[in-house]
């Protein structure tokens, strides 16, 4: 992929929300196109898996953004995911937890990209 947020597209994630329980997220970003007018829009998604928790399962879902990308790229590429309003910090995964969370999530344990 090509684009202003390819360096984005692909990166994992690891952290803990505000209770101390892990996530883990995966960034994909893209263009995808109109077919009937052929316009292209950039994108980007998170899909952010909780860990499971005492009382609490294991939980995954995703935001797919269209709009204000330059401001969520910025925070995405210096760590911070704004979760509908929870603030969490995230870092690149070592290569134990790379395999940790391909195991929860059937993620690709592919080697981060440069940046």
């Amino acid at each position: 992929m090509s684009g202003k947020y390819a360096d984005l597209d692909g990166v994992l994630g690891i952290g803990e929300d505000a209770d101390g329980v892990a996530f883990y997220l995966l960034i994909t970003a893209g263009e995808l196109t109109y077919d009937k007018s052929g316009k292209a829009f950039g994108h980007i998604q998170v899909i952010l898996f909780q860990t499971a928790a005492p009382g609490r399962p294991a939980d995954a879902n995703d935001m797919f953004e269209t709009d204000e990308l330059d401001g969520l790229a910025a925070e995405l590429r210096r760590g911070i995911l704004d979760w509908y309003g929870d603030r969490m910090e995230f870092r690149l995964p070592t290569p134990a937890e790379r395999y940790e969370i391909h195991a929860a999530t059937g993620w690709t344990q592919a080697p981060p990209k440069p940046r």
